[in-house]
C-alpha cells in the first residue's frame, strides 16, 4: 500500500503523507521521487503493509468516533493483517495538548470548554465556545492547522499516539454533509451511467466520500488529480 504526498521540502511532503495515511514515521517506507526546488515541489512516496500490483482505491479505516467519520490510508487495495499496537502512556501529551488549546482558545473566549477522550493510542478534543469560527477557518483549513500544531507536540516516544480535533461541531456537521452528497452523487452516477468528478477535497473529506460508498456494489470511487486540485470520481459499476 502507497501515496504519494507533495510539500515545499522533502520533510514537509513526508509529514503531509504522514497526515493523509494516518501513520507515523516509523511504521512507513519513504521514497523521494523528486527534490523540489526553488519553483517545484517535493514529491515522496510512502509504503506500508504489502503491496500490489492491482489498481489502487481508497478504502475506509477503523472508525475513530461518531463525530469523525474515518482516519483511513489513502488508495489503499487491501489492508494488511494488523500488527500488534504497542499501547503508548499518552498522559503526558493530553496535558500540553489540553494546555496549548486552553491558551489559544480562552484568549477568544475564556469561557470555552476543552474535553478530551481517550482511546487506544489516540486523543480526540472537542472545543466548544463562542466566535471560535476564526479558528475554523474556511473549509476547516485554521482546524486541521491546529492539528497539526498539536501533532507537533509529541515526543519521539508518544508517536504512535493519533490526535484528532473538533470545533463546535464542525467535524460531525461537514461529515454529516459530505455523506449526503457522497449518496446523492452515487446516484446521479448510477442514473446517468457516466463517472462524476466532485470539487477538490481535503484528504480528510475524499476519505469520509470513499467511506461512505465503500460497502455499495453499484459505483466505486477513486482520487484522482495532483495537490490542491485532487478530487473523488464516483464511477456506476455496470453488472453483465
Amino acid at each position: 500500500m502507497q501515496i504519494t504526498a507533495t510539500g515545499k521540502n522533502v520533510e514537509i511532503a513526508i509529514q503531509n503523507g504522514l497526515l493523509e495515511c494516518g501513520l507515523t514515521r516509523d511504521q512507513v517506507e519513504v521514497k523521494v521521487l523528486e527534490q523540489g526546488g526553488l519553483f517545484k515541489k517535493a514529491k515522496v512516496q510512502l509504503s506500508w503493509g504489502e503491496q500490489t500490483e492491482t489498481k489502487q482505491e481508497e478504502v475506509a479505516a477503523e472508525p475513530v468516533s461518531q463525530q469523525e467519520q474515518v482516519e483511513q490510508a489513502e488508495e489503499v487495495v487491501e489492508t494488511a493483517q494488523p500488527k500488534p499496537k504497542r499501547v503508548v502512556d499518552s498522559s503526558r501529551l493530553k496535558e500540553a495538548c489540553s494546555q496549548f488549546l486552553t491558551g489559544l482558545v480562552h484568549f477568544v473566549d475564556p469561557n470555552a470548554t476543552i474535553e478530551c477522550s481517550e482511546g487506544e493510542n489516540e486523543l480526540s478534543f472537542a472545543v466548544k465556545g463562542e466566535n471560535l469560527g476564526k479558528f475554523i477557518g474556511f473549509h476547516g483549513d485554521n482546524l486541521k492547522a491546529i492539528q497539526f500544531l498539536l501533532s507537533g507536540l509529541k515526543r519521539k516516544n508518544e508517536g504512535a499516539i493519533r490526535i484528532y480535533l473538533d470545533i463546535d461541531g464542525y467535524k460531525a456537521s461537514r461529515g454529516q454533509s459530505l455523506v449526503d452528497l457522497a449518496n446523492k452523487t452515487a446516484e446521479q452516477a448510477i442514473n446517468i451511467g457516466h463517472n462524476i468528478h466532485l470539487d477538490p477535497m481535503s484528504a480528510y473529506d475524499r476519505r469520509i466520500i470513499h467511506t461512505t460508498l465503500q460497502g455499495r456494489d453499484d459505483v466505486t470511487t477513486e482520487s484522482t488529480g495532483e495537490g490542491e486540485k485532487r478530487h473523488v470520481v464516483v464511477k456506476p459499476i455496470f453488472k453483465k
